[in-house]
């Protein structure tokens, strides 16, 4: 038996996830595996931000969920990777939750109050 995802169940389930909370950390690592529970935080003392969460098309009618979260620096930081939890966290650097999205990306040198206002997206076929 073929087994597929209609396209009406991908929207459902991005609706489902807009619907929920996530917070994005920024991290100094890169190359996470998939079982990796945490960015690494060496160097960096930023509370988890709050995502705007939404369904957006890729492919298909609103296949994708995008979360926006701007992150401000609290001094001179590196940053190679971005992480979505589903809890805020406690501690300076934030610990605890869950890390259900990851991504790296080339180095972005940043100086005491520079922000990123990252976008992630994850797409379901």
């Amino acid at each position: 038996m073929s087994q597929q995802t209609q396209n009406s169940g991908l929207a459902r389930i991005t609706s489902l996830l807009a619907a929920a909370s996530f917070w994005l950390q920024w991290g100094t690592g890169s190359g996470a595996a998939k079982t990796a529970t945490t960015v690494t935080t060496t160097g960096t003392t930023e509370a988890r931000s709050a995502t705007a969460n939404t369904q957006v098309t890729t492919t298909v009618t609103n296949d994708t969920l995008q979360l926006v979260a701007t992150i401000a620096a609290a001094g001179s930081r590196a940053i190679t990777e971005v992480g979505a939890f589903d809890a805020a966290g406690t501690g300076s650097p934030p610990t605890g939750g869950l890390m259900d999205i990851y991504g790296d990306f080339s180095v972005i040198n940043l100086n005491t109050s520079d922000s990123i206002a990252f976008t992630v997206k994850q797409v379901f076929s």
